[in-house]
């Protein structure tokens, strides 16, 4: 009988010393489904009483010598139920004891299963099947509050989880206590504040304790200057996770990271630090993000989830949790095939992109709006529709995602071709406005070093809107054009002007006035409040300007016939 309850807890001889019984706990804190607590039993497993951690900080506190038998310190009442008591039963019988012995404590972690002998034959953990009897509810622990990781938190907090976010960022963490997002997101500041005021969620720079059930790791993976994955942040989340894994946690993976990762990286780590083994003592995971930022509230329950596991059982369970969030959830063969959903995803955009704009780059030679071209290439055909090009590709997730996805754990592999093209092409892209200014000053026979440009759209998109900068084209050009042209200035509709500033831009306080002044205006992102009538009121002017519709939004024919005004686009520039 003992031998079959050791997986399940610490067990103790009733003349055991305090002393050795606490070793033997700490000891056993890892390799036991539920620590933190010991049982007592005689030489027939006979149950005598029980020790928590709390009944050891007692006895610290009363100054008792922990050299006295561990029989004098438990507690010898214990909550048990009879091993004839149906699961779906216990809450019941638990709550009906409550009610008859007020000694009880109302909220014990532990309740003991014995047989008609008083023997004990299972250690059930009492707050898991209060969460699994309202709906599968977990504590979960989510690392890493970028865009990905405070949608998830707050989203699964709505479904009702109990989510600690976890950031290093102090500020951060202070701003979303608070119920103040730091990411522009619909529908995301409502959400939270309804979350914090029901406590089902926090914010925190570390772990607190070991109570979660489930750790989600959503950290960024940057890329270093030979573009070799940094895995700094992943294993930094690992070295925190492992000081509190134990047996039956999930451990799920949310970062985007090359094939490979968590196998030959995450499993080894977390196994090495622990003692634990993956798909038996702990059950890992990889679970792709795909939203897209301005609609990953929505898409977080609407999206398919694909998911890998580890094993069949790492699999399964992680289906039970991400069913909670998402109607459809797709299983993946492999931690490897999950791996590469993402990447996929990304590198096949970032590539259909990079069509376009090696189509308006080669449109560039003979002076073709690559619009217009791509638009008559798509009319009335069935096949193969080709996306409209723009001045380069940004964010923080295309501008990564194809490099990672030409790596394996080590770095670069060397059969890599297509996403390290696409991103080759892409950033060609981001700077052909640089090129159309050049050719601007020389046929308008102006000097670069007085010419003042003025970069309209400074987000790495409009739409859906977006304040983020990560992977913005506006600062690759404004980093381009730096010691060629007079002043550079940026402005956004949806931007803090003081972001835009600190991005190194010149400021902007009247935008009328900035248009004015500018010889060359770039509009660089396609949100819609960024193309301004005053725009069109600069055609009036008769001044040498060049207006650069890097996503064909305004009316080129409108612009055209004002004097002096040269109006570019992707491949075309007026003569």
């Amino acid at each position: 009988m003992t031998n079959s309850i050791k997986p399940l807890v610490t067990i103790a001889a009733p003349e055991e010393s305090v002393d050795k019984v606490i070793r033997r706990m700490a000891k056993e804190s890892r390799s036991v489904q539920n620590p933190g607590i010991v049982v007592v039993l005689d030489e027939h497993s006979t149950l005598l009483g029980v020790v928590t951690d709390g009944d050891i900080r007692r006895t610290y506190s009363d100054d008792i010598s922990f050299s006295k038998d561990i029989s004098e310190i438990m507690v010898d009442s214990p909550v048990t139920v009879s091993d004839k008591v149906p699961e779906k039963d216990i809450v019941l019988e638990v709550t009906r004891k409550f009610k008859l012995n007020e000694n009880h404590h109302q909220w014990v972690r532990h309740v003991l299963v014995i047989n008609d002998q008083n023997q004990l034959v299972d250690v059930i953990d009492y707050f898991k099947i209060l969460q699994d009897q309202a709906g599968s509810v977990r504590r979960v622990a989510v690392f890493g509050m970028g865009y990905v990781g405070v949608t998830l938190a707050v989203s699964l907090a709505n479904r009702g989880h109990q989510v600690t976010g976890i950031d290093i960022q102090e500020n951060i963490i202070s701003l979303l206590n608070s119920g103040k997002s730091h990411v522009l997101e619909p529908g995301l500041p409502e959400m939270l504040t309804s979350n914090l005021e029901r406590e089902s969620l926090s914010f925190d720079k570390v772990l607190r304790d070991n109570s979660n059930q489930v750790y989600i790791v959503a950290v960024g993976t940057p890329l270093s200057l030979n573009l070799k994955p940094d895995l700094m942040y992943l294993t930094n989340v690992l070295k925190s996770v492992s000081k509190v894994l134990k047996f039956g946690d999930q451990v799920m993976l949310r970062s985007t990271v090359p094939v490979g990762v968590t196998r030959e990286v995450v499993i080894p780590y977390l196994e090495k630090a622990t003692s634990l083994k993956a798909g038996k003592d702990f059950f890992i995971s990889f679970a792709p993000e795909r939203t897209i930022e301005g609609k990953a509230m929505n898409e977080l329950k609407t999206l398919p989830q694909v998911i890998g596991g580890f094993s069949a059982k790492c699999l399964e369970q992680s289906v039970g949790f991400w069913s909670t969030l998402t109607p459809m959830v797709i299983r993946s063969d492999s931690l490897e095939a999950a791996e590469m959903v993402k990447l996929a995803n990304n590198t096949f955009r970032d590539l259909s992109f990079a069509f376009a704009n090696e189509l308006a780059l080669l449109a560039d030679n003979y002076n073709v709006d690559s619009f217009e071209l791509i638009n008559a290439a798509n009319e009335g055909y069935p096949r193969n529709t080709i996306p409209l090009p723009s001045p380069g590709v940004g964010g923080y997730c295309l501008t990564k995602d194809p490099i990672l996805f030409s790596c394996n754990s080590r770095g670069l592999r060397q059969d890599a071709v297509l996403g390290l093209s696409s991103r080759k092409v892409n950033e060609k892209a981001a700077l052909y406005p640089v090129k159309v200014i050049q050719k601007f000053a020389k046929n308008m026979e102006l000097n670069l070093k007085e010419i003042k440009v003025l970069i309209i759209g400074i987000a790495f998109k409009g739409f859906p809107e977006t304040t983020d900068l990560r992977g913005s084209v506006s600062i690759d050009v404004l980093n381009s054009l730096k010691g060629v042209v007079a002043k550079i200035s940026g402005w956004d509709a949806i931007v803090k002007s003081e972001d835009i500033f600190k991005a190194g831009f010149d400021k902007v306080d009247d935008l009328d006035l900035a248009i004015f002044e500018s010889d060359v205006v770039l509009i660089l992102n396609n949100h819609q409040d960024n193309v301004q009538s005053s725009i069109y009121s600069a055609t009036k002017q008769n001044k040498k300007r060049l207006i650069f519709d890097g996503w064909h939004q305004l009316d080129k024919v409108e612009v055209e016939k004002s004097k002096g005004l040269t109006y570019s686009t992707m491949g075309y520039i007026s003569q």
